[in-house]
């Protein structure tokens, strides 16, 4: 193992405040030992180019934005899958053959894994100056250890999607400001029809820690240099009893994804009333449920306490510099480019659905103005709220894809409580393995 690779291990050790939640031919800098960041790259006289690897709609529009504005930092951009999807795998491979990108789109979730894979760059000396554009929840999610290892680019806002429709059929007078109000309207609407189920249950690792993010209980912690998963936590815990609770009364569905064919069907059938997700998945109603255009409206996510306001926030990515590029200035120059100039964000939000994580490209035209899907109702002005306040303390581990493909499997051949025992127990595993000192929490 490198030494670079052992520096960047024990930054994971302190990290304090990355959140759950997606370039150029071989870039060679190298980062300090000082802390004070990467080492002063060469200088550059001539025209810079740089690949940028991502997989979000619209990036190759921003790409050929930025170039017609920089002729003389070319960004070419390569398509490849989603990162769980064989995407980190291509970056990572591509990095270790000397032959990777110098950006790339990397999920929050999944930053400190590519840390410890020691693939993405600090580009600390860099960002830290334009950090304040960007709403606080995406910062910490683009930070490990104090450091910057990469530029916000979208944020998972929570809220309520809701059929005004079938409430008023079902006498429910407003949207659920509350758990204990949404369990209520649950039992409502089963007692006048056993059939009708009033929303989704979460039904991954990724369902679950959105909602574990809004009690403000975070899977993991540091102590000195050791890691510490909290993943059975008495925040996750009330979350998945209370979810299991709904499940087996027969109040929600069984799936959690309302986006899948059998959301679908049943949402056709006037079968199911809310899903509670982020302001991303409004895409999914607006592609596969055209008809029910004008039926939907947005309302906050319900909290665990009348009036606190606290929610929480379900995927997004941001633009990392990787291990290996040249021209770290100029490719963290074009990272913040892609997040915050208020025409690349446009197209972000108009071609590829992201909700921004810059506090100016929340306040888009398109985002300000009615959306007809709603009945014209002003939705970005709901997500812009939930995105202001979602929890900063949450610590993202080493082992995402570990922690989501365990909790797939441990929820489908069981309850959520026993879901949550058994990712605790293989998560402090999983981080031995990686030679990390860990404990449970």
């Amino acid at each position: 193992m490198d030494s670079t690779t052992i520096r960047n291990r024990r930054l994971l050790s302190f990290a304090t405040a990355a959140l759950l939640t997606a370039g150029l031919s071989a870039c060679g800098g190298t980062e300090d030992t000082s802390g004070n960041g990467p080492a002063a790259e060469p200088s550059h006289s001539g025209p810079v180019s740089m690949e940028f690897w991502g997989w979000a709609p619209g990036y190759d529009k921003i790409v050929d934005q930025w170039n017609a504005a920089h002729p003389n930092s070319k960004v070419t951009f390569k398509k490849i899958p989603s990162g769980g999807k064989g995407g980190y795998t291509q970056i990572t491979n591509a990095i270790t053959a000397g032959k990777g990108p110098c950006l790339a789109q990397i999920e929050y979730g999944t930053l400190p894994s590519m840390l410890v894979k020691n693939t993405v760059m600090d580009i600390t000396r860099y960002a830290k100056a334009d950090m304040a554009k960007y709403v606080p929840s995406a910062v910490s999610a683009s930070s490990v250890g104090g450091k910057i290892y990469g530029v916000p680019v979208d944020v998972g806002p929570m809220v309520l999607f809701y059929r005004k429709d079938l409430f008023a059929k079902y006498g429910i007078s407003k949207p659920p400001a509350t758990w204990a109000a949404y369990k209520a309207d649950a039992e409502k609407v089963a007692a006048a029809d056993r059939s009708v189920k009033f929303g989704t249950a979460p039904g991954d690792g990724n369902d679950l820690a959105a909602f574990s993010l809004q009690t403000g209980k975070s899977w993991y912690s540091t102590h000195g240099d050791s890691w510490t998963v909290s993943i059975d936590n008495p925040g996750t815990r009330k979350v998945a009893t209370f979810w299991q609770g709904m499940k087996d009364k027969g109040l929600v569905t069984k799936t959690g994804n309302a986006w899948d064919p059998q959301f679908d069907k049943a949402a056709e059938a006037g079968k199911v009333l809310t899903f509670v997700n982020a302001a991303w998945a409004a895409g999914g109603l607006k592609s596969d449920l055209k008809d029910q255009s004008g039926k939907w409206a947005v309302a906050p996510m319900p909290t665990w306490s009348a009036g606190d306001g606290k929610s929480a926030s379900n995927g997004g990515s941001a633009t990392s510099v990787m291990t290996g590029c040249k021209t770290p200035r100029e490719a963290e120059q074009f990272a913040a480019f892609l997040s915050s100039d208020p025409k690349a964000v446009s197209t972000g939000i108009t071609v590829g659905g992201l909700y921004p994580a810059s506090k100016a490209g929340q306040n888009d035209p398109s985002l300000a103005a009615g959306d007809p899907y709603f009945g014209g109702q002003k939705v970005g002005e709901l997500y812009k709220a939930s995105a202001a306040q979602v929890p900063t303390n949450w610590t993202n581990g080493p082992t995402y894809q570990q922690v989501e493909t365990d909790f797939t499997t441990a929820i489908g051949q069981g309850t959520l409580p026993a879901a949550v025992t058994k990712v605790q127990a293989s998560t402090v595993a999983a981080i031995k393995q990686l030679g990390l000192s860990v404990t449970g929490g």
